[in-house]
């Protein structure tokens, strides 16, 4: 049952928040009285609330409207305007990272015994999207390559690139290039991506202690040096691609901590690193001790850096603001400014948790020939393959959603975030066993949990009150 739920802030201010009307009061402690039918309560809040109480500010409901159907033309529609083509390059690699999704850490549903892509068969796609560009709205098209470690197979990333090329010369669309790279081979190519204008994400995790997990195959020996070597190698070759095309990503675990990583990689590069958290879903239980031992929440880690006075954080970038965003855009009256329909209407529906639309973002092509909708999903949800021909079944992939929509229904209802929860529905454990007693939503916010993000959500707002006119202005869709 989703109720009003008072909360208090950090300073001890009191709030009410309104499911309802998307609502959110700073109250007097007399009101709070009131609704708690203490004695003695001061009558101006005492009909204040009986006032709020009288028009349904109050009322109770047993469970959200959750929608839980698309049909073929969403589907469509999303392949059709698929703003990003990623390829999984190879599965091989040359280090062996103790914490890598496609190590012994986790289960795998795809064999994985060093293979590479098929190039033909990305050809294929790639033309099959290209095919699909005078129906696209966006004359925007990003190409991604991912591994493994996607510099071992440099020939099919060149083969691409100039098939691109080919390709758009009808269609006219920019088309921007993208990698993920461990940087040890990076060096011998760095020409061709700086000729290409590459985006490049490099991995690394801050200094040489932090980056200990991340070791060579043959000798198991700490990459850090060769990879650092190479860094370096661009900044000095390249300063211009690299201020403007080089990013670093990071994750967070036992032997590094968010004041470590952004330290280390701001102090020698003046970049700003993106840090991800270990994958908790899909690990081998057996492997369960190490996987606990070596996970370290990233959000602790912030707020402990955050709490130093000289810390290097980027202030919208912490997920204290983020999250203050997604309350402002999706959980406040200030919904209504970019959604003025639903203000007159009353008539609002939501798909479960808040996964994309198939291939409304990406399509992803594996080594195995899977069509996935982004490369960050378990190779078991495959929504495809590519052959002979691009197989997507459209019927096949609107029931395979409708089904988990309908059995997600019956934790969303329920949950305070069924609104927005920011969760892709492929990252619950166990989504693969939806009859059975192992599937549980770890993101279900009961009134307990999500007072709890309340109190974080506001308490950071007072603190920076000036963020609320900068999301509204810039986060908002004002139309």
């Amino acid at each position: 049952m989703i109720q009003s739920i008072i909360h208090t802030s950090e300073k001890g201010n009191l709030y009410l928040y309104n499911d309802n009307q998307r609502l959110s009061l700073l109250i007097h402690p007399e009101f709070k009285k009131a609704h708690e039918s203490s004695m003695n309560v001061d009558p101006y809040y005492s009909g204040k609330y009986e006032y709020l109480k009288k028009y349904g500010f109050f009322s109770e409901f047993d469970h959200a409207n959750i929608e839980t159907f698309i049909d073929d033309s969403m589907v469509k529609e999303s392949i059709m305007q698929v703003p990003q083509i990623l390829f999984e390059v190879t599965d091989c690699c040359n280090l062996k990272c103790t914490y890598c999704a496609q190590g012994e850490l986790y289960e795998d549903s795809e064999n994985r015994n060093s293979k590479n892509i098929n190039i033909h068969y990305a050809i294929d796609l790639l033309k099959y999207v290209f095919n699909l560009a005078p129906q696209k709205k966006k004359d925007k098209l990003y190409i991604a390559f991912y591994g493994g470690e996607p510099l071992l197979n440099i020939k099919f990333i060149k083969q691409i690139v100039e098939v691109a090329h080919q390709l758009n010369a009808k269609n006219d669309m920019t088309i921007n290039y993208v990698m993920t790279t461990n940087a040890i081979l990076i060096h011998k190519y760095i020409d061709f991506l700086v000729d290409n204008k590459f985006s490049i994400m490099i991995s690394l995790d801050g200094n040489e202690k932090n980056h200990s997990y991340r070791v060579f195959c043959k000798d198991k020996k700490n990459s850090f040096q060769k990879v650092i070597k190479n860094i370096d190698f661009i900044k000095k070759k390249y300063p211009a691609f690299f201020e403007s095309n080089i990013l670093f990503n990071a994750v967070i675990h036992n032997r590094n901590s968010v004041k470590e990583i952004y330290e280390f990689i701001y102090n020698r590069y003046k970049k700003n690193p993106r840090i991800s958290e270990l994958n908790i879903v899909d690990f081998n239980p057996i492997k369960n001790n190490i996987i606990q031992k070596m996970f370290h929440s990233k959000r602790k880690s912030e707020t402990e850096y955050q709490n130093e006075e000289n810390n290097l954080l980027i202030h919208n970038e912490l997920l204290a603001y983020r999250e203050l965003s997604d309350f402002l855009k999706h959980l406040s009256v200030n919904y209504y400014i970019s959604n003025v329909n639903d203000f007159f209407h009353n008539d609002e529906k939501y798909l479960p948790a808040s996964t994309c639309l198939p291939f409304s973002k990406k399509i992803f092509l594996t080594t195995c020939n899977n069509l996935l909708p982004c490369e960050k999903i378990s190779y078991k949800y495959s929504l495809g393959k590519v052959n002979q021909n691009i197989e997507i079944d459209i019927s096949r992939i609107t029931r395979q959603y409708n089904l988990y929509y309908e059995h997600l229904k019956k934790q969303c209802q329920c949950c305070y975030t069924y609104r927005f929860c920011g969760l892709c529905m492929f990252h619950i454990k166990n989504l693969y066993k939806l009859e059975s007693e192992e599937f549980v939503c770890d993101w279900f916010h009961d009134q307990i949990t999500f007072q709890s993000k309340l109190h974080r959500v506001f308490s950071f707002l007072e603190k920076y009150p000036d963020d609320f006119f900068e999301i509204i202005e810039h986060t908002i869709n004002i139309s």
